[in-house]
């Protein structure tokens, strides 16, 4: 069991040096999805109340902790887009086949841009942007290759 413990905890560190290689990269940020912080705390609470004491199991639950809190933070890199989620979530601009964006504007006045990334015909990647439409699509259009097509999508 301890091997295992300890190709799982090799594997994880590893999972989180790579996205916080990844999420160093990131320089038009997205909304932090606080689902993955709630999600961390109820794993938290929840792994705690085994009362193991495996110095393996523990690292091993440190390590998940962690990539849960990592895997919160999205945005855009120069190459690539940082989705939600603790695994798949680095994509390379040329997987996408379309984007969509659709800025909106809170009733407190602060502007929003919702952008959906397809990535194949049935799998799309939304992320929000607390941004205007004209700063989110000059960073877009040079990143994303010339045949994949960015819509304007406006909220009626």
């Amino acid at each position: 069991m301890n091997g295992f413990l300890i190709l799982l905890d090799v594997a994880l560190l590893a999972l989180s040096g790579y996205y916080l290689f990844w999420q160093s990269r990131i320089d038009f940020r997205a909304s932090y999805s606080t689902f993955q912080l709630f999600m961390a705390v109820v794993l938290g609470f929840w792994f705690l109340t085994t009362g193991i004491a495996n110095i393996w199991y523990i690292v091993f639950i440190a390590a998940f902790i962690t990539l849960t809190v990592m895997s919160g933070s999205t945005g855009l890199t120069p190459t690539r887009l940082i989705n939600v989620g603790i695994f798949a979530r680095v994509v390379p601009y040329t997987k996408l086949v379309g984007v969509t964006l659709t800025p909106l504007t809170l009733p407190n006045g602060q502007s929003l841009v919702v952008g959906v990334f397809g990535i194949s015909p049935r799998r799309y990647i939304r992320l929000t942007f607390r941004s205007d439409l004209q700063t989110l699509f000059n960073v877009l259009r040079p990143r994303v290759p010339e045949a994949i097509e960015i819509k304007i999508q406006q909220v009626q």
